[in-house]
């Protein structure tokens, strides 16, 4: 058995996995439809579960992060991803939530219906949301991060924390792929470290789960 964690990068998914292998994952769509032989759970950095209104998860991360709130944004509703472009898509998220879209949830807009598109309420038994900064949070000690994750200092913050339960992130750093960023992949080992805790048993969550119109669980673990 393994866990893996994926986060988004250029032209795919980064995947980190406890097998000691990383690779650009191309089509999660294929993977949560398909699931590995042997994998036990998945992380995934990515909105999941969309709401007509606010997500109680997101404010409850925001309130947890602190003064790293910013880095959670307000999940699109469903409508606002079949659109074509950030005016379209804003304005649909305005008609439904009442609040347009911020230009960061449009960025991952597509990567968040590629996953709304494939995951079920079935294969959420071992496939789920996390966020990584609220996973750091908890890996340090219920503290937040000190420094973002784009700089230098937050880059190395955070690989120091992952080295501790997580050895081979060296070689999944040293191994990237050209399109996987330094953060791209320290979000993806958090999201494995989460699945790593939810297959123990060992898991937290920001606050007890919504369900969508889908049926989807509407939460986000750590």
């Amino acid at each position: 058995m393994f866990v893996a964690g994926v986060d988004g990068c250029r032209g795919g998914w980064v995947e980190v996995t406890s097998l000691a292998t990383s690779l650009t994952v191309i089509d999660l769509r294929s993977l949560l439809q398909n699931r590995p032989s042997g994998l036990a759970c998945l992380g995934i950095d990515i909105p999941i579960g969309l709401l007509d209104g606010s997500r109680a998860c997101d404010k409850a991360a925001r309130k947890l992060l602190g003064p790293r709130r910013n880095s959670v944004f307000p999940a699109p509703c469903r409508s606002a991803l079949r659109v074509n472009s950030y005016v379209e898509g804003s304005a649909a998220n305005r008609r439904t939530t009442g609040r347009g879209l911020s230009q960061q949830a449009w960025g991952i807009a597509p990567k968040i219906k590629e996953v709304d598109d494939a995951i079920t309420p079935e294969s959420q038994q071992w496939a789920f949301e996390i966020h990584p900064e609220v996973c750091f949070c908890a890996l340090n000690g219920q503290r937040p991060m000190a420094h973002n994750k784009k700089s230098k200092e937050g880059a190395e913050d955070r690989l120091a924390l992952l080295r501790t339960v997580f050895p081979e992130i060296e070689h999944h750093l040293l191994n990237r792929p050209s399109r996987v960023g330094v953060d791209d992949l320290v979000d993806a080992g958090a999201a494995a470290w989460t699945a790593f805790r939810r297959h123990q048993g060992n898991v937290g969550r920001v606050c007890e789960p919504e369900r969508d119109k889908k049926g989807l669980e509407v939460t986000i673990y750590y």
